[in-house]
């Protein structure tokens, strides 16, 4: 479940994570629901691969109980994909730490292409006429956006 309250972790000056490799295409999955916090469309990524490769995190273990959220940005005014990926890494002791992970371009595209995807299969509205919804001043009456 998507639970991000935060804004995008980049603008904040967060540690980055980096692992042994790149996120690959075929790992991008994106569930739930998609949330706008301040002009940004928010989509949680399932983590269903080995996140201490890709993050250099230590969670793929039976030495502790973390475990990490992965959230993917798209900023609605630019119309781009957010540069990171935003990682919350909760701790067995019920502490959390705010990391990044930041993508190339490669992996930008791809993530893209998978909230195009997704919006569509989630809203029945493509990722602009989503941003154009959400966009739209208070006082405009919105189309109603239903979940699938």
């Amino acid at each position: 479940m998507n639970t991000k309250n935060e804004p995008e972790f980049e603008e904040q000056n967060v540690p980055e994570l980096c692992g042994s490799r790149r996120l690959l295409p075929e790992e991008v999955t994106l569930e739930g629901e998609i949330e706008e916090v301040d002009g940004v469309l928010n989509f949680y990524l399932a983590c269903w691969f080995d996140v201490d490769q890709v993050f250099g995190t230590h969670v793929e273990t039976t030495e502790n109980d973390d475990w990490i959220n992965v959230y993917a940005n798209y900023d609605m005014r630019t119309r781009h994909v957010c540069g990171v990926l935003d990682v919350v890494l909760h701790r067995e002791d019920g502490s959390d730490e705010f990391y990044i992970y930041k993508l190339d371009e490669e992996e930008r595209m791809v993530v893209l292409s998978k909230m195009e995807d997704y919006c569509v299969q989630r809203t029945g509205q493509t990722l602009g006429a989503l941003c154009e919804i959400y966009l739209e001043p208070p006082d405009h009456p919105a189309m109603e956006i239903r979940m699938r």
